[in-house]
Parts: structure tokens; sequence; C-alpha cells
């Protein structure tokens, strides 16, 4: 029986190929925005995620704390980072490859660097070769830092892209034809080995200068040690081996420094601990309500398909008063009429998300090649569209259904 049932509502789709089309439309509609827009945010997301871990989302950004915080200690220097702080995450690192890729030092202090006539306000910072090895840093001409430019102190310096167009203008051989030149920083000559391509984002190196940790400290900044604990560090950055090991780097991390540090059991911390999480996490709420709402769109959009199925349903009841007498007059039950016209409407439903989710593939594998983001079928997507576009259809035909099963087979005989 049900084998017949779903015979005849393909039949009655077919004998009336147009106007089921029409009514098809809202779902059609609905579920082919629904997988397409499921299918592309979650390609969108990782397109996105992978461009922040380029731009350095996989470390973990040690800070000093805030002084003013409430149970803080009364000891000089409380909150700041030190050497020590720097010399005890290294040994860290070494010992945890399995979680850390390097450790690097941030001395920062905002000044002026100075090309002949043209000044720019600018972060100067202090780090060392590793830098590269923490944070994506694309060289559009010359060199970064070395091994051999720490050690020395060496008047040498790294320019990012803002710095260097503002001081030599923004034509690319100009900013190429700045590696070699001097500049001036706090009166000192610090010559340009190297000028960062420019990388906006969040960790953006644009409107810095880099330049070795000693030099900063021994001949272009004055007054950066700490008494006793050596010299200042605005923020010590480790690289992690992956995103998946942010909670236990974090955990050992904290736990390192409250030993080095002399943080008392139950003290809060004196020190910031900021891993790519928070980053990532405003991210993934950012395209989820984005997502969530033209989802939302695509549902409404697919009961006003429903709302159609039930008119048409309605129309087609009517049409075929008639039939459904003659039916109930050769021995069919209110069930048999009631499941043929709640089958019909499901298949209105069906095939339209079937054909919505066929133009949506379509469209999906067609961005994603144009451009370049690798996009993939949300087959989640598929399931929920089908199965709501299911929903719809037996809910939004039930009550035709049940209208033309009530029907009394000699009033149904009689009606012209």
């Amino acid at each position: 029986m049900i084998k017949e049932q779903i015979g005849m509502a393909l039949d009655s789709l077919r004998a009336n190929k147009f106007r089921s089309l029409l009514t098809m439309l809202g779902i059609i509609i609905g579920a082919g925005t629904l997988v397409a827009v499921l299918s592309l945010g979650n390609a969108l997301q990782s397109s996105v995620f992978e461009q922040f871990v380029d731009l350095g989302t996989r470390r973990i950004a040690v800070e000093p704390g805030d002084p003013r915080a409430k149970g803080a200690r009364d000891v000089p220097g409380y909150g700041l980072l030190s050497v020590q702080d720097y010399r005890a995450l290294t040994d860290l690192a070494a010992s945890r490859p399995d979680l850390f890729r390097a450790v690097v030092p941030e001395v920062t202090v905002n000044t002026q660097v100075r090309a002949g006539a043209v000044a720019v306000q600018t972060l100067l910072v202090g780090t060392t070769e590793a830098y590269p090895q923490v944070q994506t840093v694309p060289m559009l001409a010359g060199r970064f830092l070395t091994a051999a430019d720490e050690s020395s102190g060496a008047r040498v310096g790294v320019l990012g892209y803002l710095v260097a167009r503002d001081l030599f203008g923004a034509d690319p051989e100009a900013l190429r034809a700045a590696v070699g030149r001097t500049v001036e920083i706090n009166g000192q000559p610090l010559a340009i080995v190297g000028v960062i391509d420019e990388n906006g984002g969040p960790f953006s190196t644009d409107g810095r200068v880099f330049a070795p940790v000693s030099t900063v400290r021994l001949r272009l900044v004055g007054d950066l040690d700490l008494p006793g604990r050596g010299l200042r560090m605005s923020s010590v950055l480790l690289g992690i081996t992956s995103e998946k090991v942010v909670d236990p780097a974090e955990e050992a991390i904290v736990a390192t420094l409250r030993a080095t540090r002399g943080v008392p059991e139950g003290a809060i911390n004196d020190f910031e601990v900021r891993t790519p999480t928070q980053a990532l996490n405003v991210l993934r709420g950012i395209n989820g309500a984005i997502t969530g709402f033209i989802a939302i769109v695509a549902g409404i959009s697919l009961v006003v398909g429903g709302i159609g199925i039930m008119n048409i349903m309605l129309v087609a009841v009517t049409e075929r008063t008639r039939e459904i007498g003659v039916r109930k007059a050769l021995g069919a039950s209110d069930g048999d009429v009631l499941g043929q016209f709640v089958l019909e409407a499901l298949a209105l439903s069906l095939v339209g998300s079937l054909i919505g989710i066929a133009g949506a593939i379509g469209i999906v594998l067609l961005i994603g090649a144009a451009a370049g983001i690798g996009a993939q079928i949300s087959w989640s997507a598929v399931v929920i569209a089908l199965a709501f576009a299911s929903l719809i259809g037996i809910g939004f035909g039930f009550y035709p259904a049940r209208r033309a099963a009530m029907l009394q087979p000699i009033e149904a005989l009689r009606y012209e």
C-alpha cells in the first residue's frame, strides 16, 4: 500500500509540473540557502583561522600583571617581567618540546624614528633572531635580525611596512632601496637591514621597528633594568606546537612563573597570560552569529514554502473531492486518504529540498574554486535541510490531508 501511495504522490507531481515547481520554490530556496551558508561558513571560518595562525595565533603571550589588582603584594616591581622570568620560560620550553617551539622576549618603547627631515612615531621592539618562529614576519627586502646582531649589540634594525612607507615612500623599489640606509632613534644611528612586507591583523608588525635586545638596552634606550632583577620585559612570547596544546601550555607557564616569582599559594598571579583561544573564540562567535542569522532566514524561507504547500494541498483536496469519494466508496479508509495526501505534501517538500541542495552543492563548489578557500559540502547541513523539509511537508500537509480524510463519501460523490 505504501509503495502504491508513493507512486501516486509522484504521479501527482508529474501531472502538474509547473504548479508543483512554483509550490516548491520556497523549499528550494530555503534548503539551498541553508546548505550553501553552512558549507561556505565552515570553509570561510577555516580559511580565516588559518590566516590568523599565519599571523601568529600559535603563540601565548606573557605580559606584566596589574600592580593595582586586589591582593597585590607590596613588592617593588610587582607585576613586571624581568630577564629572570624569560630565562625560566626558556628552560620550560627546552624541557617541553611537545608544547613549545620557541621563546622570544619583547622590550617595547614608544619612540620616534627619523630619516632625514621625515620623522615617524613608532613602537621600537627589542627582540631576538627567534622572533619569526613565533610571529610570521614576511620579508619584503633584506633580512631579519640574527644571533650575531644580538651578541655584538649591532646598531641594526628592521622596519615594519608602514614605518618604511612613511619614511621612504610607498613605491616598492623605494622600500627595497631602504635596506642599507640609516635612520635615527633617540639621536642614535640604526642601519636598516630589512623591511617587512605588509601583514595587517591583530598581530601586525606594520607599525614597528625591530632591533636586537642588547642594542635597545645598551645603545638606544636607557633605564630598562629592574633593581636586582635585570632587564625589564614588556612581554615574553612562547610559540606553541599546535592550538590543541593551549591549555596544557598555559598551565605549565602559570606553574613555572608562580614558582619563579614566589607567588604564595592562593594569591593572585602577578602576570597576565594571553592565549590565542581568546581571539579565536571571538572569531568563532562572530562567524557563528552571522551563519546562524542567515540559517534562520533560510528556515523562514522553508516555513514560507510549507505554507505554500499547505495552500496547494487545500486546492488539491478541493479539486479531487469526487476522486476521494470514489476511493472511499470502493473501501479506502480515512487513514488511506490521510496517508495519501500527507505523502504528496512530503514528496513536494523532499523533491524541492533535493533540488535546492543540488543547486547549493554546485554553488558551493564553484565559489570555493573561484575564491580558493577549499569549500567542502557540509553533509550535516544536508541532513538538517532534508529533515527540516520533511517536517515542514508533514506538518503543513497534515491539515489538508485530514480535511480530505474527513470527507463523507456521499457528500464527496455529489460534489461538482
